[in-house]
């Protein structure tokens, strides 16, 4: 009966995996892929067939590599001074807290640690248009300067091509140069369609920093309330801020500190963070000191937001099930051509996994979005799954090694890459984090979160009742 049921799944899963809106992004698995992710779930049930759900549960884990591929990332390759990772279902929660919150203090962290989730903030924004639209206020189709028209530039742009990365835009000056916030804003209302881009890389800020505009401009509130109304409020998250209160920057992670090592052998250490600022100087620029949230970057959240916000998510508590189904649909990516493939201010499953936030494994309709500080956000809605990473790999790392430069890079004693500055000190690089990131402390994760939802489900084939599930443990 175990041994049948494995199999539909492994089909019900390939058949997820196939939901994808472009061929290329179908048939990047295979059925005996899932059966090797799955087996191990079917071995534990029957070698422990008296267990209740939860210690199955903890025994899927201690067998997994999950820990050792977390502790390697952290401990070893210093890949970030900590980490907090949560994955899980709707009736499942599993965090994860190693090492620090940042190189500077001693201070562990936890599920309430704060973290800076930079462009994971382009989520909350495409959550907000959507929900406009269910509500009716607005419609995608929509020309941006019916809501803007002090933005000229952008004469006949829709709100669904800045939504979904499909109108090239610029603006003339670099906002994040601004000395102060009116020198910023006026740079930025000069953003025009960019006629001259080639669009292989459409992936951009400045579109989601148009809608948040347009966000206000419908609702008459300040973006920061309207989320926190409409999402923060719903899924439970209090610990979600654009301004982080005084009393909790004893949590906060810190970024900044981080390296820039540049071709003619001039290096600087960024300094310009500060306890309570959030990395992205755009977003700095334009006020998020003062509690002024960009629609690019500048939320702050924890582990134990993360995960309510996912769960809301799957159980379609935020938005409604068809455009929860639609955020992955790749909107950019085109076969053959060095492209990214973007949904609504999110990634969608690149056919290359290397070049992909989104895990082949995953179905169709998962989408994922990602921060520069080290932030991911996985949300598998066809598959019911989650996984969240939080981490400061911008804190006292470099962050930038011109190519010349690294041909200086060296491996330490426990695998961690290293380069030495001119002026004597050696320096984490951490200019490929997104790919180690994935090998350590992404795939490993979600695959456990895969086995978890195929746990559960052999429970409920048995006819058992699940019941919610919460789990922390720092390592």
């Amino acid at each position: 009966m175990l041994e049948k049921f494995l199999e539909n799944y492994a089909e019900l899963l390939l058949l997820k995996h196939n939901s994808a809106k472009e061929i290329e992004q179908r048939n990047l698995v295979t059925k005996e892929d899932y059966l090797n992710i799955l087996r191990p779930v079917v071995e534990l049930i029957r070698s422990n067939k008296d267990d209740t759900l939860d210690e199955l549960r903890e025994k899927l884990y201690q067998k997994s590599s999950v820990s050792w591929f977390l502790k390697e990332a952290i401990y070893n390759r210093k890949m970030a001074p900590g980490a907090v990772v949560s994955y899980g279902t709707p009736n499942y929660i599993n965090i994860i807290s190693l090492g620090r919150s940042s190189d500077f203090n001693a201070v562990l962290t936890n599920e309430g640690t704060i973290y800076d989730l930079a462009s994971v903030t382009k989520l909350f924004t495409s959550l907000s248009v959507q929900l406009l639209t269910e509500m009716n206020m607005i419609n995608l189709n929509d020309k941006v300067t019916d809501y803007l028209p002090w933005l000229p530039g952008l004469k006949n742009t829709t709100i669904n091509q800045l939504l979904t990365f499909n109108m090239p835009v610029k603006t003339n000056g670099r906002i994040d140069k601004a000395n102060s916030k009116e020198e910023a804003f006026s740079v930025f209302k000069t953003v025009e369609v960019d006629h001259e881009n080639d669009g292989k890389r459409p992936y951009t800020d400045i579109g989601a920093m148009i809608l948040k505009f347009v966000i206000e401009k419908v609702t008459g509130v300040p973006f920061y309330d309207f989320i926190n109304k409409h999402i923060l409020k719903k899924a439970g998250m209090n610990d979600t801020f654009v301004k982080v209160p005084n009393e909790k920057l004893c949590n906060l992670a810190l970024t900044g500190k981080d390296g820039f090592y540049y071709k003619d052998g001039n290096y600087k250490i960024n300094d310009l963070v500060k306890a309570g600022d959030c990395y992205d100087a755009k977003a700095r620029i334009m006020g998020q000191g003062d509690g002024n949230l960009s629609g690019h970057a500048g939320l702050f959240s924890t582990a134990n937001d993360m995960s309510n916000l996912a769960t809301s998510l799957i159980n379609r508590e935020i938005i409604n099930d068809y455009n929860l189904c639609h955020m992955a649909d790749n909107e950019t990516g085109v076969k053959g051509k060095s492209i990214q493939y973007l949904g609504r201010l999110c990634y969608s499953k690149n056919p290359i996994q290397d070049s992909s936030e989104v895990y082949h494994p995953l179905s169709g309709r998962a989408f994922a979005s990602a921060g520069w500080t080290g932030t991911q956000l996985t949300i598998d809605p066809d598959n019911e799954i989650f996984y969240s990473l939080l981490s400061n790999r911008s804190n006292n790392r470099m962050t930038f090694i011109d190519s010349d430069k690294q041909k200086l890079v060296f491996k330490g004693l426990n695998g961690e890459k290293l380069i030495t500055l001119p002026n004597g000190k050696t320096m984490v690089d951490a200019t490929k984090y997104a790919w180690d990131r994935d090998e350590f402390l992404v795939h490993p994760v979600i695959s456990l979160a895969i086995q978890n939802k195929f746990l559960e489900d052999c429970i409920k084939q048995y006819g058992e009742k699940i019941s919610k599930t919460y789990q922390k443990r720092h390592i």
